[in-house]
């Protein structure tokens, strides 16, 4: 009788091990998940409008209209950092029942096994002779070699299940550990939007008071900016085409993308940005909140950083792998000229945001310049970042 309970146990146990509670945030985190689709598609109606915004004409009215926009869209992005904090500590709550399950599970599972051991090691210390002995019938003897051929089932079983356990474990704490690193960075990120955000409303007050000037003050401020980032352009490319040429093998002119992909605002010669600005774009600028650590694409040395004040800040590096890179609009720096990078070092700090320190006048908010070049010549940098 004691034998039949514990074989019928082990199999309780055993059609059980795989079958788990739904968590009791479920409901929650499907609301908190739909929630987030929903507000990315807001998102992205939102990037629809600003590029409409973006391609009209570079006026006072359009300037504050296109603060309007990107402020709407800072906003909505910090909706998003908020809803994906509360959904990440739903997932993680999740994981830590699952891990508690699971090693509930195995621990009860351990149990079974050692007295199914027990019981087959018990066994098998009697003979064949034995056990025909003490059996009252030949189907009584066929039936304990029948127990013990289940019990042996029931081990291997056990075994195969307990080994599944011990990988699931393994994996949930991988995921939960991706779970905790995720979550550090799109908090760090949603510090970085606040301050940006602020930043931006800061910009269009200090905008609207400009209104009180004519159209024609805001378009002779608008020529100053354009000569000044024109006079840049032209300091840059004087240096870079004074550098020696190198023929590298194409394998090797790759680049890792200097801030988190993002948004692409102007691309390289985009037309509609030398429309609004009347000027070339060797670049493509990536929006990033203002503030968001740059990092060296490729090891390199930092060949000139130009501190602009109010003005137009950048930076220049030229890399071992034959690639330069250029940078615009810095609200800040982590090295100096003259110093070595690697690969994934931080180099410095995004502006953009109008009216902020190195992003020159001629700018409509926060994103990285970025431009690419290979023997003297501006590449697309599409081609080479991966």
């Amino acid at each position: 009788m004691i034998n039949k309970f514990l074989i019928s146990g082990f199999i309780l146990v055993v059609f059980t091990i795989m079958s788990f509670a739904m968590p009791i945030q479920a409901d929650l985190l499907k609301d908190k998940q739909t929630e987030l689709n929903n507000l990315q598609k807001k998102i992205e109606e939102q990037e629809v409008a600003l590029k409409k915004v973006r391609k009209q004409k570079l006026t006072l009215d359009n300037q504050v209209k296109l603060l309007d926009q990107q402020i709407e869209s800072a906003r909505l992005s910090l909706k998003a950092i908020v809803i994906e904090i509360e959904t990440i500590g739903l997932e993680k709550s999740s994981i830590n029942k699952e891990l508690v399950d699971f090693e509930e599970k195995a621990m009860d599972q351990k149990i079974v096994l050692q007295k199914a051991i027990r019981s087959s090691y018990l066994m098998r210390r009697k003979s064949l002779v034995e056990i025909l002995l003490s059996s009252n019938s030949l189907a009584d003897f066929m039936s304990h070699l029948e127990y013990l051929d289940r019990v042996q089932h029931h081990i291997s079983i056990s075994i195969q299940t307990l080994n599944g356990l011990k990988d699931n474990l393994a994996i949930k704490k991988v995921v939960l550990e991706d779970k905790n690193e995720r979550l550090a960075e799109i908090q760090s990120v949603k510090i970085l939007e606040e301050e940006s955000l602020q930043l931006q409303a800061q910009t269009k007050q200090n905008i609207l008071q400009d209104l009180k000037f004519s159209e024609a003050d805001y378009q002779n401020r608008l020529e100053t900016a354009r000569a000044e980032q024109q006079t840049v352009s032209k300091e840059i490319a004087n240096l870079l085409r004074s550098s020696p040429k190198r023929i590298v093998p194409p394998g090797e002119l790759k680049l890792v993308w200097p801030v988190p992909r993002g948004v692409i605002t102007a691309t390289f010669k985009d037309k509609d940005y030398y429309r609004r600005f009347g000027i070339v774009h060797n670049a493509i600028d990536i929006a990033v909140p203002q503030g968001t650590p740059i990092k060296s694409p490729a090891s390199g040395t930092v060949t000139k950083i130009k501190d602009g004040g109010s003005g137009l800040s950048y930076m220049v590096i030229n890399h071992d792998n034959g690639l330069a890179t250029v940078y615009l609009h810095l609200s800040g720096f982590a090295v100096s000229t003259g110093a070595y990078v690697a690969q994934g070092q931080v180099i410095g700090y995004t502006g953009g945001t109008p009216g902020t320190p190195g992003a020159g006048w001629l700018t409509t908010g926060p994103h990285l310049h970025f431009e690419v070049w290979y023997n003297s010549q501006v590449r697309n940098p599409l081609a080479y970042l991966i």
